[in-house]
């Protein structure tokens, strides 16, 4: 298990326990950066620029088509990486199957995933959700510890034609309410780049 670098254990503030206040792009959850210290990584995409294909009813929009259809946004944050880097458990939890939480799941988009709900007690609740993996080392049910190696990066998914990366995506165990173009939705998907950043061991 890699030791924890110092940005990982300072946070000590812990994650909002209700959507009471929530802001979505300044909130922090305690967690380790998912990817080794030495890895070779930069930041890509970010959360909500524009993504084609069906939205969701867990799918962040952007706005509305002048025929009213949602447009579809980007769920997570992207960091450009080699393909079979190690990817690490940002926080202890369990492995879930996020078919059976995010419904319809759609395996063509997301690819190989490792999705994993935090049981400590600053983040517990929290779910990190990892795609486009090339290998998936846990198993759902799993129990895993913060940095703990559970998988390898690549490009499955709808990934294949884009440069490799890590698809990040952290969710809320609580709805958010979001109103763009004057269509309001509940989600529980938010920013993950202040976490990442907060737990960016190159930028501690």
């Amino acid at each position: 298990m890699p030791t924890a670098t110092p940005s990982s254990v300072a946070q000590a503030v812990p994650a909002p326990t209700s959507a009471a206040g929530f802001q979505p792009r300044r909130t922090v959850v305690p967690m380790a950066f998912p990817l080794p210290a030495a890895s070779g990584y930069r930041y890509d995409d970010a959360w909500r620029v524009p993504r084609l294909g069906i939205v969701y009813p867990y799918n962040q929009i952007r706005g509305v088509s002048a025929a009213g259809a949602l447009l579809r946004a980007h769920d997570g944050f992207d960091l450009r990486v080699r393909n079979g880097t190690r990817i690490l458990a940002p926080f202890a939890g369990v492995v879930v199957n996020p078919a059976a939480i995010w419904k319809p799941w759609d395996p063509q988009r997301y690819g190989t995933v490792v999705a994993i709900r935090s049981t400590e007690p600053d983040s517990r609740g929290y779910y990190a959700l990892m795609a486009h993996l090339s290998r998936r080392d846990v198993s759902v049910g799993d129990r895993v510890r913060r940095g703990q190696a559970v998988g390898l990066t690549g490009q499955s998914g709808n990934a294949g034609g884009t440069p490799p990366h890590l698809h990040f995506e952290m969710r809320a165990p609580f709805p958010i309410a979001y109103a763009y173009a004057g269509v309001r939705r509940n989600l529980d998907v938010f920013d993950p780049l202040p976490s990442l950043l907060a737990a960016d061991p190159g930028r501690s």
